[in-house]
């Protein structure tokens, strides 16, 4: 069985995180050499290639496995050495999650683990369908993802079902389906602006094939134009002020179409089922980072 030393993952770490053995040997005070030589005794007892020599550096798929288990080990170094010692000061947990929970109800976890429990949250934004890939490389210890089925190393639970309505303003609905709601033509629906997050998000397709189920539309849909507002809030916005039409979670879109703003363009909403990934560690702060997540939610959450 393949086994590496403390300071050999740590090394890997080090070299994948600053991009060079140069870099990495100022960092951890020791020569390019023995960082080169460290790396070299890696591969040689996996008996594979762990780190493409590119600039900068970048881990192979094993290497990706490795660099996991390097910032896990360090990780429990410094818990251990945390509750030997008695240190009370504050800690890190790094945290991928998508940009719609982070403006409806995740912030409210973060608030009570920095007021409360004195752990600070790292967040980096990153959407549902490819958070995963950060959890995979170790780059978080935790993420909101939309990947049902648990990454290497890791544990998973459902979290709830994200729920968004495809929605647009009345006056957007007035000047590109004036015969809402009896009809809307595929015709109309092409040539209707959509807004859309970013490139790696589809969440629109599932609600063009809505709306496209409800008026009978058939399958061979044309693209429409497409305008990208990568915030959560400022998409709110955009739809707000007739933009496009776009998909909006639930919470964001009630009282808009309660005061008659805005209307819906299909009968169901899309339906995203999300999974809360962590590292598979004992630890008592993501214990505690879990519990707070859960509370934030609450039961059945759907937002």
């Amino acid at each position: 069985m393949t086994r590496f030393t403390a300071d050999q993952l740590k090394t890997f770490a080090t070299v994948v995180e600053y991009g060079t053995f140069e870099a990495a040997a100022d960092v951890l005070m020791i020569s390019a050499s023995a960082v080169s030589q460290r790396i070299k005794a890696m591969e040689q007892s996996a008996g594979r290639v762990l780190i493409k020599r590119t600039n900068p550096v970048a881990p192979t798929d094993s290497g990706e496995v490795v660099l996991r288990v390097a910032r896990q080990s360090e990780y429990l170094h410094t818990e251990l050495s945390r509750e030997l010692d008695g240190d009370e000061s504050a800690q890190t947990v790094s945290i991928a999650v998508n940009s719609d929970s982070l403006s409806t109800w995740l912030l409210d976890a973060v608030r009570v683990l920095a007021r409360e429990d004195h752990i600070y949250c790292d967040l980096r934004r990153e959407g549902e369908y490819h958070s995963s890939a950060l959890l995979r490389s170790g780059e978080v210890m935790a993420a909101v993802t939309s990947e049902p089925d648990p990454i290497a190393g890791c544990a998973v639970d459902k979290l709830g079902i994200g729920s968004y309505w495809p929605v647009a303003s009345t006056e957007f609905a007035r000047d590109f389906f004036p015969d809402l709601p009896a009809s809307l033509t595929a015709t109309q629906l092409a040539q209707a602006p959509v807004i859309e997050y970013d490139h790696k998000d589809f969440g629109q397709q599932r609600g063009r094939q809505f709306i496209a189920s409800k008026y009978r539309l058939g399958k061979n849909l044309q693209n429409a134009p497409s305008v990208y507002v990568p915030s959560s809030p400022d998409y709110v916005r955009a739809v707000d002020m007739g933009i496009g039409w776009g998909i909006v979670p639930e919470t964001q879109s009630a009282d808009a179409l309660a005061e008659g703003r805005w209307v819906k363009l299909a009968d169901e909403p899309v339906e995203i089922p999300l999974f809360w990934q962590h590292w598979k560690i004992t630890s008592s702060v993501m214990e505690r980072v879990t519990q707070r997540i859960y509370d934030a939610l609450g039961e059945g959450y759907v937002y």
